[in-house]
């Protein structure tokens, strides 16, 4: 297969191939979307712990009801595969490695690929199923960085950054609003916190989308308020633009980094 311009393959992804007589009744009982809606479409969805906090993330192609190709971030890979395995108990599933490669791109999708479920803004992804060369155009950088860009300018999180396994809410990063959750579907695991969280809490922390004078700010570095307060800290930052997640209360008021002052563009 030869990529087309404007198209790169995205080596921090990984394909999993889901099956088995049981592969839709065990995903459904555990993800946090409706898999459903993942037949001939492709869908975000999440894995929560048992209390209720993120663990992983990823998209879904249903094939048909006993066959699911997930999408997954490499790193994540074996904890991912290893939690399900935990959940597999006597369920008829089987999880298959699959030689393949994930392709980005923007503008009108190609055959055979899906618009990105949480927004068409992030363009389109296409699995192929074949290990692909590495990338050999010079404008890769380029591509990745607008695909960055466009993340942080469209508030939507990242695993490992707003993201973290095992401490992240996930109504506190948006997940609701970029079609990562179904609160019609019914259980999954880590539902029940989740759907408390919705209906009968104020949520106290959240994302927002802030801009700086300066773009020499570095991930991790603290946000505090003007009385030094530690509100936060910086999820993503690019190009004098970032993410963070910080306590609403303290979202009204001005807030620093470094003694730079930072503005607020969007709260969650």
């Amino acid at each position: 297969m030869k990529l087309e311009s404007g198209q790169f393959i995205d080596h921090s992804r990984k394909l999993l191939k889901v099956s088995g007589l049981d592969a839709k009744k065990f995903l459904q009982g555990i993800i946090t979307n409706d898999i459903n809606k993942s037949f001939s479409s492709l869908i975000y969805s999440g894995l929560l712990s048992p209390q209720g906090k993120y663990l992983f993330d990823f998209f879904i192609n249903g094939l048909d009801e006993e066959n699911f190709i997930i999408d997954i971030d490499t790193d994540s890979y074996k904890d991912f595969l290893s939690r399900l395995n935990l959940y597999k108990l006597r369920s008829n599933v089987l999880f298959s490695d699959i030689e393949s490669s994930v392709i980005l791109g923007f503008g009108d999708k190609i055959h055979d690929s899906f618009y990105d479920p949480r927004s068409h803004m992030l363009g389109w992804r296409k699995f192929s199923f074949q290990t692909l060369d590495k990338n050999k155009n010079n404008d890769e950088d380029t591509f990745f960085k607008k695909y960055e860009l466009k993340r942080i300018d469209l508030c939507i999180p990242k695993s490992g950054y707003e993201l973290k396994s095992g401490e992240t809410y996930i109504l506190e990063t948006n997940f609701d609003k970029i079609n990562g959750v179904s609160f019609t579907k019914g259980c999954f695991i880590g539902q029940e916190v989740t759907a408390r969280m919705r209906h009968k809490t104020t949520l106290k922390n959240g994302i927002i989308k802030f801009q700086s004078t300066t773009d020499e700010l570095k991930l991790n570095n603290i946000i505090t308020n003007e009385d030094g307060k530690k509100v936060g800290r910086i999820s993503s930052f690019l190009n004098k633009k970032g993410l963070a997640v910080i306590k609403f209360i303290y979202a009204r008021g001005k807030l620093y980094c470094e003694e730079n002052e930072i503005k607020i563009l969007y709260v969650n």
